[in-house]
């Protein structure tokens, strides 16, 4: 009981001094460690606020395209049409650096949880890195083996097949989300001396 009230209090005294470092620069230690996390994280809910709160906004011509000529007169629907479009654009953006997030993004590998099942009853069978399948000379320490779920000797080919699934499937997610980011930087650097209310 005590060692969970202090692990509490340690916890709690971490995150007070990651607030105090980012009032005091702007930033804290755990931010840095994970800036691109903590770019996505920062960004979307402000982009989301900034579409929510917009009393200016940009206008957009049908492909995005910001309209540079100053537009004089406009009629109500035109305006309410613009400040749509200005809306749709930054909630792009928000959407986009989600996705990007690995934490956010909306595809998930269905194969999670057929390759947690197959790691737990792994590592309940054979311990963690599998040392109950260690050899002799493993043993004396002459050499170092990590086994994974394909290892074990009797579903190691089933294991591996839904390894490889689960492999494939995160590959999928690593395309999709370098495909959002490179759409999210794309549009950012578009729209960047504009993102303001």
């Amino acid at each position: 009981m005590a060692k969970n009230t202090q692990q509490s209090k340690s916890d709690i005294a971490f995150e007070e001094r990651m607030a105090k470092q980012r009032a005091k620069r702007g930033f804290c230690d755990r931010d840095v460690w994970d800036i691109d996390i903590w770019f996505c994280n920062t960004i979307s809910p402000m982009l989301k606020r900034l579409a929510k709160n917009q009393t200016g906004y940009q206008c957009l011509d049908e492909k995005g395209n910001i309209i540079k000529h100053l537009i004089i007169e406009i009629t109500d629907e035109e305006e309410a049409m613009y400040v749509q479009r200005w809306k749709d654009a930054i909630l792009h953006l928000a959407f986009l650096a989600d996705e990007m997030n690995e934490d956010r993004c909306s595809m998930k590998n269905p194969y999670d949880k057929e390759m947690r099942r197959i790691d737990r009853a792994f590592k309940k069978k054979y311990g963690s890195l599998g040392q109950k399948l260690e050899t002799d000379e493993e043993k004396n320490g002459k050499l170092h083996q990590i086994y994974l779920p394909d290892s074990d000797p009797v579903n190691g080919k089933e294991n591996r097949k839904i390894m490889d699934l689960h492999t494939k499937y995160e590959l999928k997610i690593e395309r999709y989300r370098e495909k959002c980011k490179n759409e999210f930087f794309r549009l950012f650097s578009k729209y960047y001396r504009y993102l303001w209310d």
